[in-house]
């Protein structure tokens, strides 16, 4: 498997090379990646914080490439300027919690059947998250790291076809054999909006963010607990 893989990543490097950033210089948008004290780190040029997680948050806009309108390929993810990784280390993502929507007022969560997927570098079998959760794709590698300890990919991130305007965060974290795995980070897609209104969103989060969807359950059961216990108290007295 990891020569087949070495294969197409070579492939896919002859495919992208012009566009490539030199070593050590960072793409502006792209997920940043480095590693510390035998950790990986994601970090940048552009991103946001999310005001209750402290994770980052990532901007990207459906259609903006030639992926059609509903996939993009941005951001990518390249070697944190000045930081090197240990060549020949796999790195892949992992996709967490529930798929959450921006109707243009609050987030919350998605019409069933919607999805945003992220195809790893064999373009099948991809990571789906939705209102139920995330589908893990059969695999999902990000990059194999280079001789030079550097990667820099991009891979195809995708949305329901006719998938209703708004915006569309998902969660997931890298991870390695040869490094404990990042903090989670967010991924906030633009389906539609207008650049202000985008942002609107993004602000939302940073600002005032509300409970992501795989939040709602443990929050109304730990108040049905609350509720019973008082009933409880008040059986007692």
């Amino acid at each position: 498997m990891l020569k087949k893989l070495s294969i197409k990543l070579a492939f896919a490097a002859l495919a992208v090379l012009p566009v490539w950033a030199a070593a050590g210089e960072d793409h502006a948008g792209d997920i940043a990646v480095s590693a510390l004290n035998g950790k990986l780190v994601v970090g940048g040029s552009h991103f946001e914080t999310h005001g209750v997680t402290g994770f980052n948050i990532y901007e990207a806009d459906f259609g903006d490439l030639a992926s059609g309108p509903w996939a993009t390929k941005d951001p990518g993810f390249q070697t944190q300027a000045g930081s090197l990784l240990k060549p020949g280390a796999l790195i892949s993502f992992e996709g967490l919690g529930a798929l959450s929507f921006w109707n243009g007022v609050n987030w919350g969560a998605p019409a069933a059947g919607l999805g945003v997927t992220i195809a790893d570098v064999y373009q099948d079998a991809p990571t789906t998250w939705s209102l139920g959760g995330v589908s893990q794709g059969e695999t999902q590698y990000v990059s194999e790291v280079s001789a030079a300890g550097t990667i820099h990919d991009h891979l195809k991130m995708s949305v329901t076809p006719n998938a209703p305007v708004g915006a569309y965060m998902i969660e997931l974290k890298l991870k390695s054999d040869d490094y404990a795995a990042s903090d989670s980070f967010y991924i906030v897609f633009n389906r539609g909006l207008s650049e202000a209104a985008y942002e609107s969103s993004v602000d939302a989060l940073v600002a005032a963010p509300v409970p992501e969807p795989s939040s709602y359950i443990l929050m109304l059961a730990g108040m049905g607990a609350v509720g019973l216990l008082v009933r409880r108290r008040r059986s007692v007295v």
